[in-house]
């Protein structure tokens, strides 16, 4: 949901900034961008909800005033820390997502595709395996200075093309499939830790705002 919910709100404000500043010299722009910037306190109050609910973790809403004159909220809309932090946060969304998405096509997709050739790799015009237009070649050496000498050992790897054509050699890239399915869960796992984490610390409520009521318990 990250990759789908960081484009809609890049568009979201990317639209609406732009809008509302090229149209505040007639006076509309000023409603628009009051406007954004609302929609960017109640789109971070959802996403407070869905962190709590998806991320497992538990994001304190900051306490806000809704009391006095029009023009009062307006301009503490506009100077609020808290508001332009739920901007950063909403954008920034759209990184968190392509990473996250990125993980997902290119780790996870890889292991799927491996588990899978011990089922499709003898099938009839299937090819499972690596075919390069030229020889790839691999020059791994290892050199450690002894007595003011240079001591190594040097070898090369000619590499033309390689298929699967055995159950063993089949099951072999399925069990390297299953090692890249285990990094993959990790490293996602370690993404939505890390979106938790981030979802806290500019969306949930300040330690400064939160000491008055801490000291009055």
């Amino acid at each position: 949901m990250a990759f789908p919910l960081g484009l809609l709100y890049f568009l979201f404000f990317s639209i609406g900034f732009s809008v509302g500043v090229s149209l505040t010299f007639v006076v509309i722009g000023i409603p628009i961008l009051l406007f954004v910037l609302a929609a960017a306190l109640g789109l971070a109050s959802v996403e407070r909800k869905l962190a709590t609910l998806l991320l497992g973790v538990s994001v304190r809403s900051p306490t806000t005033s809704s009391d006095g004159p029009l023009v009062e909220r307006a301009k503490q809309l506009v100077v609020s820390q808290q508001t332009w932090k739920a901007v950063f946060y909403l954008v920034s969304k759209l990184i968190l997502g392509l990473i996250s998405f990125t993980a997902i096509m290119s780790l996870l997709t890889t292991a799927v595709s491996f588990l899978v050739i011990p089922f499709v790799y003898d099938q009839p015009g299937v090819y499972v395996g690596i075919v390069t237009s030229e020889p790839a070649v691999f020059r791994p050496q290892m050199l450690l200075g002894w007595d003011g000498l240079l001591v190594g050992v040097r070898t090369a790897f000619r590499l033309t093309s390689w298929q699967v054509t055995t159950l063993s050699g089949a099951l072999a890239v399925a069990g390297l499939g299953v090692i890249i399915g285990i990094v993959t869960l990790n490293i996602l796992n370690g993404l939505a830790w890390l979106s938790g984490q981030y979802t806290v610390l500019l969306l949930g409520e300040d330690a400064a705002d939160a000491s008055p009521e801490a000291n009055a318990a």
